[in-house]
């Protein structure tokens, strides 16, 4: 990087000249006597080697050497005042870029109502989204690589700072020729015990599999898991193919999938959407970001 000859009150003066192309008027814009500004133009023109402006008794004009001088001076005046007014709003968490990850059972619901509020609050912030599964998503909070996650149902995080974002109820998902799909009122877990189920693989930080077991044992049975899904569509795809049925957080109902039926159930157990970061952060565009996250999950005044 090459060192200026130049700085910014230099070109801002020219430019004001060179607008103006009236000394008198230049020298009231910008506060000064008119022979002080003449001199300071004199000096920028030995400091460029060349006239920048022609003067005679009735007008002033640019010269070539002045046109490019002032179409160059208006890009960097324009280019500090940009960058002054980004690093202030960067230092007060306004802009600026960050990682955000998250699971993909959180982005049904509670992600785009909390990027909406986001983008509605901070325009100049740039997020970058990552799909993880929990064991991935808290190694990459915990390396850094992502700033903030959403997720669900997760345990051992000491290292990490943790919110309540929303609580949602389970529901049933029946395919449509199930024998309680027609029923009304809340479906008794224990009506499915026969079924088979469609479940998800276990993971060691997060607890969504073992809570949905325990369900189940509190029911009287023990469910017989046919088939493993990576995700919930998944699931309730393979549910309205007659595979099996399952148990899942109530914003599922926002799959209309054919042949599928989604039933409330008789149980207070709820899934808990988290948001996370680490206990070392600092930085005030996370804190901002945090604050309307968790602003995002809060119920609208009456």
């Amino acid at each position: 990087m090459n060192r200026p000859e130049l700085d910014l009150r230099h070109l801002y003066t020219f430019a004001v000249v060179a607008e103006e192309l009236h000394f008198g008027r230049a020298a009231l814009r910008l506060g000064i006597a008119q022979p002080p500004l003449s001199q300071q133009i004199k000096k920028l023109e030995q400091m460029v080697g060349h006239t920048l402006l022609r003067r005679d008794t009735r007008s002033v004009h640019l010269t070539e050497a002045g046109e490019i001088l002032l179409a160059l001076s208006r890009q960097l005046l324009d280019a500090a005042s940009l960058g002054l007014t980004k690093a202030r709003q960067a230092g007060k968490g306004e802009a600026g870029s960050l990682n955000l990850g998250f699971t993909a059972t959180t982005a049904l619901h509670m992600l785009p109502q909390i990027l909406g509020n986001a983008r509605a609050r901070l325009p100049d912030l740039h997020v970058s989204l990552f799909e993880l599964l929990p064991d991935p998503l808290c190694e990459a909070l915990d390396s850094g690589r992502i700033d903030v996650a959403v997720a669900r149902e997760m345990i051992d995080v000491s290292n990490f700072e943790l919110h309540e974002l929303y609580r949602e109820p389970y529901v049933a998902v029946l395919p449509a020729r199930h024998r309680c799909a027609d029923g009304s009122g809340r479906l008794k877990l224990s009506s499915l015990k026969e079924d088979d189920f469609i479940f998800f693989p276990r993971d060691s930080k997060s607890r969504n599999s073992d809570q949905l077991l325990q369900m189940c044992r509190a029911a009287g049975f023990l469910p017989r898991v046919l088939q493993e899904a990576p995700g919930w569509q998944t699931a309730v795809s393979f549910v309205g193919a007659g595979l099996g049925v399952s148990i899942l957080p109530e914003c599922v109902r926002s799959f209309m999938l054919p042949n599928v039926v989604y039933r409330d159930i008789d149980t207070d157990v709820t899934s808990t959407i988290m948001l996370m970061r680490r206990r070392s952060e600092s930085r005030a565009l996370v804190k901002n970001f945090c604050l309307i996250a968790r602003a995002a999950a809060e119920p609208p005044d009456e």
